[in-house]
């Protein structure tokens, strides 16, 4: 339940970043998670794609790396795509 309503809260800043730089196509995505997360890779970008698809799709490369953080934080290291 938590780790879904963290991918809510990923996607909903992906879409934030995408339109404050413009960003028409994501190709990549770095974020760091909490080791316990069960997020992964694959999930996360189905969910991206899921409520994104204007900017993600399945040629997004998702990057998740596991650190010692808080439980139910996400930090976004990188988005890079092609610009409007």
């Amino acid at each position: 339940m938590h780790d879904s309503f963290l991918m809510q809260n990923i996607s909903s800043a992906v879409k934030e970043i995408c339109s404050k730089n413009n960003l028409k196509r994501v190709s990549n995505i770095e974020i760091s998670l909490h080791h316990n997360s069960h997020i992964t890779e694959e999930n996360l970008l189905e969910h991206l794609i899921d409520l994104n698809s204007q900017v993600i799709d399945r040629n997004t490369k998702i990057k998740v790396n596991y650190e010692d953080m808080e439980e139910l934080m996400a930090i976004i290291r990188k988005v890079e795509g092609d610009e409007i």
